[in-house]
């Protein structure tokens, strides 16, 4: 894939320049993910920390991100002003449970871990194992290798859902990350009423959902949409726990309706009187 050949983001200008600013002020780190132009890790990295407070590290492919080496992951990315978190795997194999299955999903997340302590991710956000058995045991994994199951934000996705691990998921002490599109997409809406859900959010991730699953811009958010955003931040600051931090990531995959999204970002955070 060709390289994008500048050191600045093509669609800053002043107005956007300005949104990005404000959105740095919000009660709530905003984040950029580590692909939204044809580079590196450490290339997107470079044009995003200037503008944004945190960088989704995106490693959706185990094998292809163990792979990993300076030239994607540099040492000198810890030196930048902003904080990271760390989206898991989509392809973990869990199989079909139990010891085996665990150990099979566990392995490439072992060495992830390994990979990426340099950064001092904040937190990790994971589609979770269909079995909520499998979350206890889980939790004990990340406990040993020196990560609190707190830092683990488990994601609404269509393959699982939450409602049957509310209670796994709790007990083994993780948090959640929810998914505005996933929840449109795929009604999930039901998940809104789990006890105590907005105590447990530390992640929102937010876009409005395309054809296929896509991600687009916040621009393509219907009413309904922007209606169940601005519901979402009123509960999540009503329920904010102290000394907790929270995280909006736009998960947007390409520099233009990033930056569209911002904007527009910034502005309904002043209009639903949300601090920035």
């Amino acid at each position: 894939m060709k390289k994008q050949a500048t050191n600045t983001l093509r669609s800053l200008n002043p107005a956007t320049r300005k949104a990005l600013g404000r959105l740095k002020q919000a009660p709530f780190s905003v984040a950029a993910p580590s692909f939204v132009v044809p580079d590196t890790v450490c290339g997107n990295a470079r044009l995003l920390a200037p503008h944004f407070s945190e960088i989704a590290l995106l490693l959706f492919e185990a094998r292809a991100c163990l792979d990993y080496d300076e030239t994607d992951l540099a040492p000198d990315l810890a030196g930048l002003d902003v904080d990271w978190h760390v989206h898991l795997p989509l392809d973990l194999n869990w199989g079909h449970g139990g010891t085996v299955g665990l150990d099979s999903g566990w392995k490439p997340i072992a060495g992830l871990l390994e990979k990426v302590d340099y950064l001092s991710p904040r937190a990790y956000v994971l589609h979770p194992p269909v079995s909520p058995d499998l979350l206890a045991p889980l939790a004990a994994r990340f406990r040993d290798a020196g990560v609190a199951p707190g830092l683990i934000l488990l994601e609404n996705v269509h393959e699982t859902d939450l409602a049957n691990h509310w209670e796994a998921a709790q007990d083994a002490g993780f948090r959640i990350c929810l998914d505005l599109g996933h929840m449109l997409h795929h009604g999930q809406q039901h998940l809104l009423r789990l006890p105590n859900i907005w105590h447990n959010v530390d992640m929102l991730h937010i876009y409005a959902p395309g054809q296929g699953e896509r991600h687009e811009s916040l621009a393509r958010l219907d009413e309904q949409g922007r209606e169940m955003l601005g519901h979402w931040l009123q509960c999540w600051e009503t329920h904010a726990v102290h000394g907790t931090r929270r995280c909006m990531t736009l998960e947007i995959f390409n520099e233009t309706k990033l930056l569209e999204s911002a904007g527009l970002l910034a502005d309904w955070l002043e209009q639903w009187k949300v601090s920035t």
